[in-house]
């Protein structure tokens, strides 16, 4: 675990550095269109930054941003953006697509963006005065913890950015939580070969320039599934790399995904669960255990359907645990091809119960609340 933690630290570091460099770069008076070597070399020009963009987008906006902008698609042009909606962007950079999607979203919609480097976040308030745009807000922060409060934001959009963190899964349970019931998760970024060579994996050079770090799409499938979100469309675009291509990545969360309120409390029996302390730990440790090994989520209401891989006489442990503490649900597993699938189904009125349970395997067992 320790490991783990400082690889996530060495990647977060060795980002923040490189895109210092590339802000520093692309707000400096001697900036140029072909300046911005501190990320994209010649070689990868045609593959990442504003050339994406559509000719009439790239004239509305401050040089500097266009410079800063080293993403590998055009996000805004994905995600279908209406007036008067919420827009996150994760990883806002020099802030084109912030700005983009403020100009789309109109005066009643507001547009969020994100970066946790302190050089990119001047250049895009910079950006932000020259253009004249007011319905705009930078946050400081990381894309792992976003620092926005639960179903606040319609619209998730995010320009090669994911790729770079060494918390994928954390990535979008956040975007998950921060999305209203029916948002919707539309970003560009960058797709892995299955068969990329793991010398590849292990350059740090490589992960900063966004491939080592990239998922492969059934990967970025299972990640969005374990994370809640449904309709989930993967799209390759365009080769980066002899074995990466950037891909349009689309999902939504649930209609009827809404969050428990704060301090809600099981009901009085017999729904209640009856187990006392020790044993909820038991459960606890069950429960991550088995969600690490979640592959896809389809919930709604009362039902709920959960793919393992594997695991099967740890799920059959778990089923037995929770109906005797919990006997309003209804259990069936059935496994196929390696996997497990778990479905569940509450009475009706239930539904909170069930985002409960599955809010266990997604993001960490914390309770029933």
């Amino acid at each position: 675990m320790a490991e783990l933690e400082e690889h996530k630290t060495d990647v977060r570091d060795a980002v923040r550095e490189r895109y210092a460099a590339a802000a520093t770069n692309a707000g400096s008076s001697e900036g140029s269109c072909c300046s911005n070597a501190a990320v994209i070399s010649d070689e990868q020009r045609d593959a990442f930054g504003s050339a994406l963009y559509e000719e009439d987008e790239r004239e509305a906006l401050p040089a500097a941003a266009r410079l800063a902008s080293l993403g590998c698609g055009n996000p805004t042009a994905v995600a279908a953006l209406n007036e008067g909606e919420t827009v996150l962007d994760l990883g806002s950079g020099g802030g084109i697509d912030v700005l983009l999607s403020a100009r789309r979203v109109g005066p009643t919609g507001n547009a969020y963006g994100l970066d946790m480097t302190d050089e990119m976040l001047e250049l895009a308030r910079r950006n932000q005065r020259e253009a004249g745009v007011e319905n705009v807000e930078f946050l400081k922060g990381t894309i792992e913890q976003i620092p926005l409060p639960d179903d606040s934001v319609d619209v998730v959009i995010s320009n090669c950015v994911i790729n770079l963190s060494g918390d994928k899964p954390a990535v979008l349970r956040e975007a998950a939580r921060v999305l209203k019931p029916g948002g919707r998760f539309a970003v560009s970024d960058v797709v892995a070969d299955p068969d990329m060579d793991e010398a590849t994996r292990r350059d740090m050079q490589q992960w900063t320039g966004c491939i080592a770090g990239a998922l492969t799409v059934e990967d970025f499938r299972r990640e969005l599934g374990a994370a809640g979100f449904e309709a989930i469309e993967v799209q390759e675009t365009h080769r980066v790399h002899p074995q990466a291509a950037s891909a349009i990545v689309r999902a939504r969360k649930p209609a009827g995904a809404e969050r428990l309120p704060a301090g809600s409390e099981m009901p009085q029996p017999p729904i209640a669960c009856s187990l006392g302390p020790a044993e909820l730990s038991d459960r606890a440790q069950l429960v991550g255990e088995l969600g690490r090994s979640l592959l896809a989520v389809d919930a709604g209401g009362t039902r709920a359907i959960l793919r393992f891989a594997g695991n099967g006489l740890r799920l059959e442990e778990f089923v037995r645990a929770e109906s005797e503490c919990c006997p309003f649900f209804d259990f069936e597993l059935s496994g196929d091809d390696g996997a497990t699938t778990l479905a569940v189904a509450a009475p009706q009125g239930g539904d909170w119960a069930v985002r409960a349970l599955v809010a266990g395997f997604v993001a960490g067992w914390d309770g029933l609340v």
